[in-house]
C-alpha cells in the first residue's frame, strides 16, 4: 500500500455524526428514480399496462387522474397514494387503516440503539397527558418496530399495489377485512400480469401485515393455511434459485497476498475477506466502524498465545430483535504476509482511521456509536481527481459490489458470486474442514441451536477460531 496515509475527504460539516445511517436513509416512497413509461410498468403486454394505468386514473375521480406518479411491480403501481385520500375512490372509506404509511423509521430506529438520547429530545411528558395521547405516542415511535423498517417498506410497497388494484376494480371497500374470494382475485389478476411467485407471496405477505397491524384477521389465518396457497402456485411458476457460488479459501488468500495500491481495490479485498471468515451478512458488514474490531479481544481470557487476534463485534444480527449482538473471532495467520487482523490494523493506519475519544462501543455495546467512522466507506474523488475514501458508510449493495470485484480480481468469474457468497464462503469453508456445528454456529451467529448457544461460552478461544483456522492462512 503505497498511497499517501490519511486518502481521505474531509469529514461532512453537519452536526450529524459520521457514519450515523441515518445520514443515508430515505424516506420509504420518496426515492428518486426516472419515470417509466406505463408500457414497462410489468412484464404484462404493453397494451394492458397501459389499459391498466388509463383505468385507475379515471376512476380515481375527477380532478386527481392528471400527473400520477407510477412504479413498476407486480402490476403498474401508484406512488403516494396518501396524497390521493381525498380523492372520490377513497370517499367514506376507512382512510387510516387503508392509507396510513408507517413504514419510515422512527426516531428511536434512527437512534440505532441510543434510545434514550431519543427520548429525552420527545421532552418531559405533561402530567396531564391523556391515556389516549399516551397511547399514540407508543403507536407512533415504538409500534412499528414490531416489524422490521425494511420489511415494512416493502410490504407498504406491495400494499399500495393492492391499493391500485382496488381503485381499478372498484373494490376499495373490500380490501379492509378482506375476504378469501377477494385475495383470489387479486392473485389472478397477478398471474394475467405475469407476475412472480415470489412478488405474489409477497402481496400476500403485505396483505397479512396489514390486517395483523390494525387487530383484523388475515384472509389467511388458520394453521398450515399460507403454506397450501404457496405450494399450489409454486407447483405451476416454481423455478430454481439461480446458483451463487461461495468465496473459496483460495480466493481469500490470493486477496490476502495482493497488494494493490487504491483505496478501492483494498478496501474490496479486505472488506470481502473479513465479511467471509467472520461469516457476515453484507448489511453486517455495511454496518462496521472502526470501534467494532476490539483487537486482542481474546487475550482478556487470560490465555496466552492470542496476541495479534481480534473479535468482530457485529452490532445487530438480521433476526436479532432484542439487540444481543454477536462477537465472530479472526486469529493469527502462520504466514504474516496472509494475516488479516494486521492489514487491517495497517488499513486503519493508512487510512487515518481511529477510535475517537468520544467513542460509546464499549459502554454501550448495544447501540451505533455516534463519535467513530465506518471501517469501509464510500469513495469519491479528491485533489488532482485520486480516489479517496469519504466518511459515508458502504451501502449493502456497494458491499455486495466489492465482494463480486475482489472475486474477479482474484481471477474468477464475478456473475456466479453475490453479496452472500462471503457467508457461504465462511460456512462451506468450515464444514469441508470438519469444523462441528455447534462450534461454526458460534462463529456465523445462526443455526437451529440458538436456544443453546445462549448458554455456550467458550474459555479457551482455540475451538472459536477453528473457523478461522479452516482458511489454513
Amino acid at each position: 500500500m503505497s498511497a499517501p496515509r490519511g486518502a481521505r475527504l474531509a469529514p461532512p460539516s453537519s452536526g450529524r455524526a459520521r457514519g450515523d445511517p441515518a445520514s443515508r436513509r430515505t424516506e420509504p416512497g420518496r426515492r428518486r428514480m426516472a419515470p417509466r413509461p406505463p408500457q414497462s410498468l410489468s412484464h404484462a403486454p404493453a397494451d394492458i399496462n397501459v389499459a391498466w394505468c388509463s383505468t385507475a386514473c379515471s376512476r380515481i375521480g375527477a380532478g386527481f387522474g392528471q400527473n400520477l406518479d407510477w412504479a413498476p411491480g407486480p402490476m403498474p403501481t401508484l406512488c403516494r397514494l396518501p396524497a390521493l385520500a381525498r380523492a372520490p375512490a377513497f370517499g367514506g372509506l376507512d382512510l387510516r387503516g387503508l392509507l396510513l404509511d408507517y413504514s419510515a423509521p422512527t426516531a428511536l430506529e434512527v437512534a440505532d440503539g441510543n434510545w434514550l438520547a431519543a427520548v429525552s429530545g420527545f421532552g418531559v411528558v405533561p402530567l396531564d397527558a391523556s391515556v389516549h395521547d399516551l397511547a399514540q405516542a407508543f403507536d407512533t415511535h415504538l409500534w412499528p418496530a414490531c416489524a422490521a423498517q425494511r420489511t415494512r417498506y416493502k410490504n407498504w410497497r406491495h400494499w399500495c399495489t393492492v391499493l391500485t388494484w382496488g381503485i381499478v376494480r372498484k373494490a376499495l371497500p373490500l380490501l379492509l377485512p378482506m375476504s378469501r374470494d377477494t385475495l383470489k382475485a387479486i392473485t389472478w389478476d397477478l398471474v394475467s400480469f405475469r407476475a412472480s411467485r415470489s412478488q405474489i407471496v409477497a402481496v400476500w405477505s403485505a396483505i397479512s401485515s396489514r390486517h395483523r397491524y390494525f387487530g383484523l384477521t388475515p384472509p389467511i389465518h388458520e394453521k398450515g393455511e399460507f403454506s397450501r396457497w404457496v405450494r399450489a402456485i409454486s407447483c405451476v411458476m416454481g423455478r430454481p434459485l439461480a446458483l451463487k457460488l461461495p468465496v473459496h479459501k483460495s480466493i481469500i488468500r490470493t486477496l490476502l497476498a495482493w497488494r494493490p495500491t487504491g483505496v478501492a481495490d483494498n478496501r474490496c479485498r479486505l472488506l470481502t475477506a473479513l465479511a467471509t471468515i467472520a461469516c457476515l451478512r453484507v448489511s453486517e458488514v455495511a454496518a462496521l466502524q472502526v470501534c467494532d474490531l476490539w483487537f486482542d479481544h481474546f487475550t482478556g481470557m487470560g490465555i496466552p498465545g492470542y496476541e495479534g487476534s481480534c473479535g468482530v463485534h457485529i452490532l445487530k444480527q438480521k433476526n436479532d430483535q432484542q439487540r444481543k449482538g454477536h462477537m465472530p473471532g479472526i486469529g493469527v495467520s502462520r504466514d504474516p504476509t496472509l494475516d488479516l487482523v494486521a492489514q487491517l490494523r495497517f488499513w486503519m493506519e493508512w487510512m487515518g482511521l481511529a477510535t475517537q475519544p468520544g467513542c460509546t462501543k464499549r459502554a454501550r455495546p448495544a447501540a451505533r456509536c455516534p463519535a467513530c467512522p465506518p471501517l469501509f466507506s464510500k469513495t469519491g474523488k479528491g485533489p488532482g481527481g485520486l480516489t479517496v475514501a469519504t466518511y459515508e458508510p458502504c451501502s449493502r449493495q456497494l458491499v455486495s459490489q466489492c465482494i463480486k470485484d475482489a472475486v474477479a480480481a482474484a481471477g474468477a468469474d464475478p456473475s456466479r458470486f453475490s453479496g452472500i457468497s462471503a457467508r457461504k464462503g465462511g460456512i462451506s469453508t468450515a464444514v469441508e474442514a470438519g469444523v462441528e456445528e455447534n462450534i461454526l454456529f458460534l462463529q456465523s451467529g445462526h443455526g437451529p441451536a440458538r436456544a443453546a448457544r445462549a448458554y455456550q461460552h467458550l474459555r479457551d478461544p482455540r475451538r472459536l477460531l477453528e473457523t478461522f483456522a479452516a482458511f489454513d492462512l
